[in-house]
């Protein structure tokens, strides 16, 4: 049994179940293998979750390649984490497999950084400048992603704005104009990239 089978199934169950329905006995069971099948491929869960990222980040980047010559880095930015954004919420928890990988085994998620750091370095920004841009924007990516698949659309109820005003008129006023998820993470964008 190949890897790429093993992984492919392992995103069909990320679908079903989150991540906790990801578990080599029922990886075992969905392929009709043993257990030493999968370890072959996997030393463990870390390696498959690292596979499973890499496969998800695939699905929406392809080949990801570096900005092209010339070009604005900040909407070229913008859209490559609205891009990571869409790649993590294809799939239920699919930011906590992302976030929980390690660059150095996930190549996609290396190029982002990278790419970006080059961008920001040929835009005139120190290197310092530009990781300081690259990573919190890529951490606050990660988070707001998390946020948006842990967080059901709840109401605030009485108690909630009795005890909380301020907050609870900030998410009724969201709501009353129409506000979405994805405005919310672009302002969060503009407010990391655009003083720059």
């Amino acid at each position: 049994m190949d890897a790429e089978r093993i992984v492919s199934q392992s995103l069909e169950l990320l679908k079903e179940e989150g991540m906790a329905g990801v578990t080599f006995r029922k990886l075992t069971t969905s392929l009709h293998v043993t257990a030493p099948t999968i370890y072959w491929r996997f030393k463990d869960k870390r390696e498959l979750l690292e596979a499973m990222a890499e496969a998800m980040l695939r699905e929406e980047f392809g080949e990801l390649a570096p900005m092209p010559p010339g070009q604005d880095w900040r909407p070229w930015l913008q859209e490559m984490l609205r891009r990571l954004r869409r790649a993590m919420l294809a799939y239920p928890d699919g930011a906590r497999v992302v976030a929980g990988a390690r660059p150095p085994n996930t190549p996609t998620l290396a190029r982002i950084p990278e790419y970006g750091l080059r961008a920001l370095e040929d835009g005139g920004l120190s290197l310092s400048q530009a990781a300081t841009v690259i990573y919190t924007a890529v951490h606050y990516t990660f988070g707001h992603v998390i946020e948006e698949q842990d967080s059901a659309e709840a109401q605030p109820t009485e108690e909630f704005e009795q005890a909380y005003p301020t907050v609870a008129r900030v998410m009724n006023e969201g709501r009353r104009v129409g506000l979405t998820t994805a405005d919310v993470f672009d302002a969060g964008l503009s407010l990391i990239i655009g003083n720059q």
